[in-house]
């Protein structure tokens, strides 16, 4: 089976591989030849015969692209272990109104009778269009994160930490309260989503030693995201690709 996971940014892509390696036992296997947009980073996992597709989209904007290029592959597959079987997207409840540009986006591409909704499994039902006209189904998770409020990912994660560890829920409110003062003018932090991460690295500017502090990619892959039960309740789901 082939399964695919459609996330935002890089702070998702780099999550996710740690979690699907981490909790579900994928093994990180090669570069994906799946990039049907520029920009576009893609990495191929395998857990038995399954093969797992993590593919960041490079923003927002590009998600319905690559989610209508998934959806144009399966029609296009000659053989049936070509297609994914599985398409989960990932992506940031930034602002109002974010959950129902993306499930309108996605609906929009699916041309199906049934719809997609955030955190649930949809069915989607095709008839391939090569010559064999075989007919096959896609199951469609949406993930709209955090699901109770607006934010980003690193909001999301900041929740979990603070959720579990009540010293470092403090040092979270502080420096959360510090970012949103620290450039009154908005000369640097132009706009929400660039706050979002500030916060995220305030904290992690004081949680982690300076040695290790050299890049986002390290923060998230030297934090054990699958001890926090805010993490793994959320993306329990993709425990079901492959």
């Amino acid at each position: 089976m082939k399964s695919i996971i459609i996330c935002e940014g890089d702070t998702d892509f780099v999550l996710l591989q740690y979690f699907m390696i981490k909790v579900n036992g994928w093994k990180d296997f090669k570069d994906s030849g799946f990039k049907p947009i520029k920009g576009v980073n893609s990495r191929d996992f395998i857990k038995d015969s399954h093969i797992l597709t993590i593919i960041s989209a490079g923003g927002c904007s590009n998600i319905k692209e690559v989610f209508a290029a998934v959806i144009r592959n399966n029609k296009n597959a000659v053989l049936d272990d070509e297609r994914y079987s599985k398409i989960v997207i990932v992506t940031d409840n930034d602002e109002s109104g974010t959950e129902a540009k993306i499930v309108s986006d996605l609906n929009s591409v699916s041309m199906n009778n049934v719809e997609i909704h955030n955190i649930e499994w949809t069915e989607l039902s095709y008839t391939d269009e090569t010559s064999s006209k075989i007919s096959f189904s896609t199951d469609v998770l949406l993930l709209v994160i955090p699901f109770d409020e607006n934010g980003a990912l690193e909001t999301f994660l900041l929740t979990s930490i603070a959720k579990q560890n009540t010293y470092d829920a403090e040092i979270i409110k502080k420096g959360n309260a510090f970012v949103e003062i620290a450039d009154p003018d908005s000369k640097y932090l132009k706009h929400r989503g660039l706050k979002t991460k500030a916060k995220f690295d305030v904290y992690f500017s004081i949680r982690t030693p300076p040695k290790q502090f050299r890049m986002r990619q390290d923060i998230l892959k030297n934090i054990p995201w699958e001890e926090y039960e805010n993490v793994r309740e959320v993306f329990k789901e993709l425990g079901k690709l492959g």
